[in-house]
């Protein structure tokens, strides 16, 4: 028989509902109130379904474009396999299934980040994941995954799965991945990721995942598939403008800096083998601490860093750094190896919570400009144009590798599984999960 009348206990559970019931007010109304539009009716739902439908009647999925606009299919084509049962509902039903399906992905990634970071500190877990929903919501990378019918949500849950395989030292670690590679190209930093930090099984499963996958397209449409390869993937004038506010890659900003004049290619090229080198120096010497989860979303912002085009939404892997930042915010221990500015408390906190309203409030949409006027608002303009680039980039820079003891030194990785895989992943805490 349950225990009666607990003193408080009601009250704190009922206090506990109406801040989550707050937090989703909050964030309903965010979404209203951004400077741009935070929905897009599903833009880029229906250029898939429309690419689709085409595909399906025998015409090449890549002359597509969407009405009047020179937006097309830029997946590879296994992504467009993937995407043809869409073809049998009408695009409305299809928005509904693709908005329940990422916020299911949003509940369970939030659950599996937070809980344990809940439990570590002494928070009530189910209070502490529900507040973190709206809270997640309301990042731009998350609300225009959801708004313009992106995948980027399915891409982080399917990486994050490998981080709780590597855990596990399961066979099948690296199959997100391959996934997620095969999908999109930009995630196969990520195997770049497990190939220098010696997990050389669920690299090798990786591989083998995204090559079936790929082989897969290629049987079923070849010359769609070499086309794509050998010409498509190249053509980024498909995708739209460099200089557009929304690319927040080293090359979008490069454009914006340069505008009217193109971006020098020769400088972005530098600027990406430095920022590339030095943000998977800190991937691998995090996920040597044992901190899978930082190592992963570095290597994640790497990707968003030098990709020619990193469209806003790419930057979910912002949340999984956030969580870090959290952590360590909330006491966990920072690795020695981290810059000593990003290991207390308070730093950790700061950085957080500007990421977090930098990104809740769409900060670059205040200083918007069409090509030509990136310069009209002044110094200001350009720097309030590029607030997110300047997000990821401070991040990468500072994200913090959480430490194994109590006192955060030790940062040796322990023997290894015949995989490599280190025993601490994302939502573990630091100390603990070791499986020998």
């Amino acid at each position: 028989m349950a225990p009666v009348g607990r003193p408080g206990v009601g009250r704190r559970v009922t206090a506990q509902a109406g801040a989550v019931l707050v937090l989703t007010a909050l964030a309903a109304l965010v979404s209203v109130l951004v400077p741009n539009d935070p929905w897009h009716n599903w833009f880029d739902l229906r250029v898939y379904d429309g690419a689709a439908e085409w595909w399906r009647s025998g015409r090449p999925l890549y002359d597509y474009t969407y009405g009047r606009t020179q937006y097309g299919f830029t997946y590879p084509p296994f992504a467009a396999l993937a995407v043809l049962p869409m073809t049998l509902l009408p695009i409305e039903a299809v928005a509904a299934v693709h908005a329940t399906v990422n916020l299911l992905v949003l509940a369970g990634v939030t659950w599996w980040l937070i809980a344990p970071l809940a439990r570590r500190h002494g928070w009530p877990a189910g209070f502490s994941v529900a507040a973190a929903v709206p809270v997640l919501f309301v990042l731009e990378p998350v609300r225009e995954t959801i708004g313009f019918g992106q995948v980027n949500l399915v891409l982080l849950a399917l990486v994050l799965a490998d981080v709780a395989a590597l855990r596990r030292g399961s066979r099948w670690a690296g199959v997100g991945i391959g996934l997620a590679a095969a999908l999109k190209i930009t995630p196969g930093l990520f195997l770049v990721y497990l190939l220098l930090t010696r997990r050389w099984r669920a690299a090798a499963v990786a591989a083998a995942t995204g090559a079936v996958a790929t082989g897969l397209a290629f049987a079923v449409a070849p010359d769609t598939s070499w086309r794509f390869f050998t010409s498509t993937l190249w053509q980024t004038d498909r995708v739209g403008r460099l200089d557009k506010t929304s690319n927040q890659s080293l090359l979008g900003g490069l454009a914006r800096l340069t505008d009217p004049a193109q971006p020098p290619r020769l400088v972005w090229l530098v600027l990406v083998v430095a920022v590339l080198g030095l943000v998977l120096i800190r991937a691998v010497r995090a996920a040597r601490a044992g901190d899978d989860l930082a190592g992963i979303a570095l290597t994640g912002l790497a990707a968003c860093l030098v990709s020619p085009i990193s469209w806003s939404h790419h930057l979910v892997w912002l949340v999984p750094a956030l969580v870090v930042l959290l952590d360590v915010a909330a006491g966990s221990p920072a690795e020695q190896g981290t810059p000593s500015w990003a290991r207390s408390r308070r730093s950790a906190g700061a950085l957080v919570a500007v990421a977090a309203l930098v990104l809740a409030s769409s900060s670059i949409w205040f200083a918007e400009a069409d090509p030509g006027h990136h310069h009209d608002r002044g110094v200001l303009g350009v720097v309030v144009e590029d607030l997110y680039l300047l997000t990821t980039l401070a991040v990468a820079a500072l994200l913090p590798a959480r430490g194994r003891g109590p006192s955060g030194r030790g940062g040796r990785r322990p023997p290894d599984r015949a995989d490599g895989a280190a025993p601490l992943s994302g939502g573990t805490a630091p100390g603990r999960g070791v499986h020998r």
